[in-house]
């Protein structure tokens, strides 16, 4: 581990459950490789659990001719790109599936040409292009965290939120007393608590995330998207095409 207190390296993390687990590189139960197995679980675990900072990532890729709809990247989380633009042009917030299919369908909310859309691992775009591009698609999105292998790696929270680096470790921790103990109770029939460990983590990780969303919040849009907001109508009188004088203003 190093001199600091702050976990920072892949080989900070793996001495630090050795020594929570009170075991050497000898040990047969927690070799070092089944060490590194159990943080990087914990490691994908909590990356996963919230859209942190950390990893949002862009890509570009080219239109295609009459296509509707593009594979997300390898290493993206589904459903999470936030933004999108063609040729420039900036395509807004994504729609629900439903209610882009339902748009493309009928005629577009006034001052609304253009639509998108999450659906799982694709993202579908209207109106289709018209020609092969090149390059000419911008997504913003998330990516799941990569896989510590190196003893110098770090994780996404290493110099931004390094108490998540001691979540990682309890989570790896109860991981891996989890693997013990079942095998000491299926000789013994112990009934065990290493719950506890991962608890804590999850502490940790939902209080860091508490304060990150806080700030966040103080940053949100709250100018409409419109000139004239539809504020009172319900979707689902617009979509019976029953429109009141209040709230579409017509």
């Amino acid at each position: 581990m190093s001199n600091t207190l702050v976990l920072e390296f892949f080989s900070d993390l793996i001495s630090a459950v050795q020594s929570d687990l009170t075991v050497g590189s000898e040990s047969s139960l927690y070799d070092a490789t089944t060490i590194k197995l159990a943080l990087n679980r914990a490691y994908t675990k909590i990356g996963a659990m919230f859209k942190w900072n950390e990893t949002k990532d862009a890509l570009k890729t080219s239109s295609i001719a009459t296509h509707e709809y593009y594979n997300y990247p390898p290493n993206w989380r589904p459903d999470s790109i936030w933004k999108l633009t063609v040729d420039g042009s900036d395509y807004g917030d994504p729609l629900t599936f439903g209610d882009y299919q339902y748009e493309k369908a009928n005629t577009l909310p006034s001052g609304l040409s253009k639509l998108w859309a999450n659906y799982e691992r694709r993202y579908f775009i209207y109106p289709t292009p018209t020609s092969d591009g090149d390059k000419n698609i911008s997504v913003w999105g998330y990516k799941f965290v990569d896989m510590l292998t190196l003893n110098t790696d770090l994780t996404i929270f290493s110099y931004s939120n390094p108490e998540i680096n001691e979540a990682i470790v309890l989570e790896a921790g109860a991981i891996l007393k989890n693997k013990g103990e079942i095998q000491q109770s299926q000789r013994a029939g112990i009934v065990t608590g290493s719950n506890l460990l991962s608890q804590e983590a999850r502490s940790i990780v939902v209080t860091t995330w508490t304060k990150i969303s806080q700030e966040q919040a103080k940053m949100i849009r709250t100018t409409p998207m419109f000139a004239v907001p539809d504020m009172f109508a319900s979707n689902s009188a617009v979509r019976r095409n029953i429109r009141s004088t209040i709230g579409n203003f017509i």
